[in-house]
């Protein structure tokens, strides 16, 4: 059977009714889809922060070979295996967390029958499925943090050999720094650095440290350091640290994934990178995970509470572009966030923060096995991404995964560059007796509209151009590049409107509208009649902003719709140009 086409508006091909609507079943069923779930899913625009999506009819969470085998249903034998290693995952979990023999057995007749139901379809991802199945045990268990002492000792067995004299002797051996008459000191300092780096990520794969009460001997941590990191990213990753340490530029690492005992190792890795000048968002899971390491017990464990005191710990799952960024510009070397889900690693599922640090970061590093399955695909980040797990004691594999090369990135300071740069040129203008007039207008409050309102809104103000004289006008679409999301261009913006140069600020009216459509000579279509800024969400915040500054400067002028008509919309949609509630 060929390939599945699907037009880029949906993700259903119109040539095939049964196997679309096999198609629809599948993201539906998997509660994948924006359409039927959007306070759950991510929307397109939302998604694109993670995945470049140009061309792709949808985003799936699991490997070609699967989902291609569930679309020509024929995916027993990959769903089959799956699913009975999920169940013995969770019976397993029920019998060692749940004493009294009546509640445990509830339990598990239960998720039986859930498991049967379930799974009858052979369209439900492994992932959804043991989703579905621990909130049931989390929800009726009454286990407030399932397998939290289990955690706190592994992480505190690991603690402990980190303060030992051997590890301190080990970390801090000069055997393989390759010192000639040559070499200088920065470079001896990037070594150093590498080589910790190196050792840290080795001795990771030493799960016996903190599973077991006794800590492994010197001979079997020494064969542990000396042991290799496989794949193309440890290289690809020395040089990238090598740049960050020449550069002037501080690079931000959004660090994803942490499990128990692992997690004091990732601490410690975090520590090196950021002593050769990066910054660490940590992203930790929402909720119970097994032995993932969650947001509850980040504020729970006296040893997680110790290794991150001065790190920014925030549980906002919807930080904004300006405050994250803000976090990111401050002294702050460390900020912890959860990804939002209660699963593996799903950018259809992951919280507005995760994404927005996903997109904010220069680097992705996966430390969290479970994802392997669900990147094992044909789709790209939009930021390079590099994947560690351990394969056995002195053994690391690092595998790199390059950005989509058509991925488009504003990096803040290209943002905050554009906005300075017209600070400049209008201040220029209003040295020279010109009044700088801001016009803001509906871009992309009607979906579907977007090039008709960039349209109507260079007809318009070409019109006032010529009838005003010794004004600047700004006009927002002018400044519009390819690529920018409405998180860019508020941002951007935003920075301009605070700078105090605006003289006189418009927004847009009914009349405005229906002139440009008369200088076009076109009547006004219905999706237009009767609009005018108050429809805009961006136009709402920008009327705050415009408040705002006029305590501060009260000669500004306001001109437009008066504010109590504005209050119709304030969700923002993430990186859209309308309201979230218009889908």
């Amino acid at each position: 059977m060929p390939p599945l086409r699907a037009r880029s508006e949906g993700m259903i091909s119109g040539i095939d009714p049964d196997r679309d609507a096999w198609v629809t079943n599948f993201f539906t069923e998997n509660h994948l889809a924006f359409e039927a779930f959007p306070d759950v899913v991510a929307s397109p625009e939302q998604l694109s922060f993670i995945v470049y999506m140009e061309g792709e009819p949808n985003y799936y969470p699991c490997s070609d070979e699967l989902f291609n085998a569930i679309m020509e249903k024929q995916a027993d034998p990959l769903l089959n295996p799956a699913y009975i290693r999920i169940w013995e995952r969770i019976e397993s979990l029920v019998r060692s967390v749940i004493d009294d023999p009546y509640r445990q057995q509830y339990l598990m007749s239960l998720l039986t029958i859930k498991y049967t139901h379930e799974t009858a379809s052979r369209v439900l991802l492994p992932s959804r499925l043991e989703k579905r199945l621990l909130r049931v045990f989390t929800n009726l268990s009454e286990i407030e943090r399932p397998l939290g002492a289990l955690r706190e000792m592994q992480n505190r067995r690991a603690f402990r050999f980190l303060q030992s004299p051997l590890y301190h002797e080990t970390i801090n051996s000069h055997q393989g720094l390759e010192i000639a008459k040559s070499t200088t000191l920065d470079e001896i300092n990037q070594q150093i650095h590498l080589l910790r780096l190196q050792r840290m990520l080795l001795l990771s794969t030493m799960t016996s440290i903190w599973e077991d009460d006794q800590s492994p001997d010197s001979e079997a941590v020494r064969q542990s350091v000396a042991g290799t990191i496989e794949g193309e990213g440890w290289g690809w990753f020395c040089m990238w640290l090598r740049r960050v340490m020449t550069g002037r530029n501080v690079p931000y690492i959004l660090w994803v994934g942490g499990r128990s005992g692992e997690i004091i190792f990732d601490l410690a890795l975090v520590n090196i990178l950021i002593n050769m000048g990066v910054k660490v968002i940590l992203a930790v899971k929402q909720a119970f995970f097994y032995d993932s390491i969650s947001f509850a017990d980040l504020l729970e464990d006296p040893i997680l509470d110790e290794l991150l005191a001065g790190a920014d710990i925030n549980p906002d799952l919807n930080m904004s572009k300006k405050v994250l960024l803000g976090k990111l510009r401050s002294d702050l070397k460390l900020l912890v966030i959860s990804d939002g889900t209660l699963e593996q690693f799903n950018p259809l599922l992951t919280s507005v923060t995760f994404a927005r640090a996903f997109k904010e970061a220069d680097l992705i590093i996966n430390r969290s096995p479970d994802c392997v399955e669900c990147m094992n695909n044909h789709f790209r980040f939009t930021r390079d991404l590099l994947s560690i797990t351990r394969e056995k004691t002195g053994t690391v594999r690092m595998e790199l995964r390059e950005r989509h090369p058509k991925t488009v990135r504003f990096l803040e300071q290209d943002l905050r560059s554009k906005a300075e740069t017209l600070i400049f040129m209008v201040n220029i203008e209003r040295q020279r007796g010109r009044k700088i007039m801001f016009y803001s207008a509906i871009v992309g409050s009607i979906p579907g509209q977007l090039e008709q309102a960039k349209k109507i809104l260079n007809v318009f103000v070409a019109h006032l151009r010529s009838t005003m004289d010794n004004v600047v006008i700004i006009n927002p679409g002018e400044h519009f590049e390819e690529g920018m999301d409405a998180d860019d261009l508020m941002y951007m913006w935003e920075i301009f409107q605070r700078s105090g140069m605006i003289d006189i600020w418009r927004f847009q009216t009914v009349q405005d509208i229906e002139t440009a459509y008369s200088l076009m000579q076109v009547k006004v279509p219905p999706e237009w009649t009767g609009k005018d800024a108050t429809y805009s969400t961006g136009c709402t915040k920008e009327m705050e902003i415009a408040m705002d500054m006029q305590k501060r400067y009260p000669e500004m002028q306001i001109i437009g719709p008066p504010w109590e008509r504005f209050l119709r919309r304030k969700e923002y949609g993430v990186g859209k140009f309308y309201d979230r509630v218009l889908t």
